[in-house]
């Protein structure tokens, strides 16, 4: 779900990597959409029954993976691509496995699922979200009202990710390295 913590996380994990010398990159479907003149997209463009944003919203996230993958096949040796996008739903994981399946050579896939219901942190972040460009020119209270309306979008048709989940993808893609954490 948003603001839970996972640019957050990922932008930790390629300081991390770089660190210990693996080229890391993050590849954040947010950003993308942004660049693309969507920055002020509001509460509307992430409603799942919104079909002509929902489908912007996957072509976005895919051209975000296939960046992603394309910045993988050119790494000589170690490297760690993280794909910094909303998975809420196993349809949309679903749709990555099988785009990372694809791969050759054999890509490992890691979901790393954030779960914070700490209602603190969750309201620091929802006010350090304010200060990215979809809030640029807006005034707090309403930015803070359509990003509440955005993040109610997201966990109406949020789907947590399960072992059976995990399973499943194992069998579909047998030779593909899969985790959750």
């Amino acid at each position: 779900l948003p603001a839970r913590g996972k640019s957050y996380i990922s932008k930790a994990m390629v300081r991390h990597l770089a660190f210990l010398g693996c080229p890391a990159q993050l590849f954040n479907a947010g950003n993308k959409r942004r660049k693309y003149g969507m920055a002020s997209a509001n509460a509307n463009f992430f409603d799942a029954e919104n079909t002509d944003s929902k489908l912007v919203r996957e072509q976005i996230a895919m051209e975000t993976l296939d960046e992603l993958l394309a910045w993988l096949r050119l790494a000589t040796a170690c490297a760690c691509g993280i794909f910094d996008a909303t998975n809420t739903t196993v349809a949309r994981r679903k749709d990555v496995i099988a785009r990372c399946a694809r791969e050759s050579p054999p890509v490992r896939l890691v979901f790393l699922e954030s779960v914070c219901t700490d209602d603190a942190i969750l309201q620091s972040n929802y006010q350090m979200k304010l200060d990215n460009d979809d809030y640029k020119n807006t005034d707090a209270a309403d930015g803070l009202r359509d990003f509440m309306a955005r993040v109610h979008e997201y966990e109406k048709v949020y789907e947590p990710i399960t072992d059976e989940e995990v399973s499943s993808a194992a069998e579909t893609h047998q030779n593909f390295k899969f985790r959750y954490l």
